[in-house]
């Protein structure tokens, strides 16, 4: 009987041993298991950006593109009411001949 008491007592103290030992482990590996974790997700979350500042950057780039035909449709269109008015022989009018110098001037500072 003492022999059986001696074994559970060693068995129960191994047990509290080990238990102990898990939770002294678990306790110095968490902050770096939730750091680690914490990194993952900032790193997704960059992946995430980049790829939206990606995205907006094609829509921009598609803007411009539209912007210059838009400049364009307007100069030929300003050249073409002057020519009208060239060859119709009236006057042109002081807006239209401002919006020519108008567009001239933004686009020659634009180019630069």
């Amino acid at each position: 009987m003492q022999n059986v008491m001696s074994f559970m007592q060693m068995f129960l103290t191994f047990g509290n041993l080990c238990i102990m030992l898990y939770a002294f482990k678990a306790f110095l590996f968490k902050p770096h298991n939730s750091l680690e974790q914490r990194v993952i997700t900032v790193e997704v979350e960059l992946k995430e950006i980049k790829e939206s500042l990606k995205h907006g950057n094609d829509k921009f780039r598609k803007q411009v593109n539209t912007n210059e035909v838009l400049i364009r449709s307007t100069l030929a269109l300003i050249e073409f009411e002057m020519q009208y008015c060239l060859i119709e022989h009236k006057d042109m009018s002081a807006g239209l001949a401002k919006a020519k110098a108008d567009l001239n001037e933004y686009l020659s500072k634009n180019n630069n």
